[in-house]
């Protein structure tokens, strides 16, 4: 055994060789220093950063888990007696999932979409299968992207809350971005 490793084999970390004496307590540090001061405003933005990251993901999850209950309900139509039963209580939880998108479209105001791309894929992804599904089932043919778009659409009541119908709230980006994470988009705008 190496003068190195003490009791078990594991080395000593070079901090723990120091004298007591030589090492470097907090308390030297200059915390109004203009360097601490720019490192404490990074860590907050960073801090805030992944909390906004975490809730989008937890947005993401519960939207995924919506919209698969939902594909699971109309998967049931062709057991069902009355397919508008099923259709009407699909609506009525695609709206629900719709208002966790507009959760998410508040919480991407203003930030740059890149950033939370993953955090959002898969609620999207799973989404547009439930609406297209839903939509299948209905008409027997495919749903657009335009047209998926059209139910994201938000306008603000008297009273502060969102209604769904005239004005978008999630701007061309959003929109733009829905298409890429569906798979429609190709590298080409779709038309607005």
């Amino acid at each position: 055994m190496s003068n190195k490793e003490g009791h078990g084999g594991f080395r000593k970390r070079k901090h723990d060789t120091f004298p007591h004496s030589q090492r470097r307590d907090g308390k030297d540090v200059n915390s109004s220093s203009p360097v601490m001061v720019a490192f404490k405003a990074f860590q907050q933005e960073l801090d805030a950063r992944h909390d906004k990251y975490e809730r989008l993901v937890k947005l993401s999850r519960d939207i995924t888990v919506e919209s698969k209950r939902i594909i699971f309900l109309l998967h049931r139509i062709t057991s069902a007696p009355d397919m508008e039963e099923v259709l009407a209580e699909s609506e009525v939880k695609l709206d629900a999932v719709r208002q966790k998108i507009l959760q998410v479209a508040r919480e991407l105001l203003g930030e740059e979409m890149h950033q939370f791309h993953r955090a959002i894929t898969a609620g999207l992804q799973e989404y547009v299968e439930a609406v297209s599904f839903q939509h299948f089932i209905k008409t027997r043919s495919l749903i657009s992207m335009d047209e998926i778009n059209k139910q994201l659409v938000f306008t603000p009541e008297e009273n502060g809350k969102e209604n769904q119908t005239a004005t978008r709230l999630a701007c061309h980006p959003r929109r733009l971005h829905l298409s890429r994470v569906s798979g429609g988009w190709h590298g080409h705008r779709p038309a607005t």
